[in-house]
């Protein structure tokens, strides 16, 4: 083993940060069945815009409570 190391050559890693909830966007990683991306990828076709787009929108209202189960609606309606 060496007495001494150069350690000028090291690099920082990078620090994981939360995500900001002020941020316009932010980039995430996530796994789908192929099956739900292929259909997904169809309905985002169909309507003309990025699938990614309608993935956020999804997301969105979702979280906003703007979606509900197609079983709850059904009852809803009577």
């Amino acid at each position: 083993m060496k007495n001494e190391y150069d350690l000028k050559k090291l690099k920082k890693k990078p620090v994981k940060r939360k995500p900001d909830p002020d941020a316009n966007k932010t980039m995430i990683s996530l796994r789908l069945h192929g099956a739900d991306l292929a259909d997904l990828k169809r309905e985002a076709d169909r309507l003309g815009i990025p699938y990614q787009t309608l993935l956020s929108s999804i997301v969105h209202r979702y979280v906003n409570g703007e979606l509900i189960d197609k079983e709850e609606a059904k009852k809803i309606a009577g």
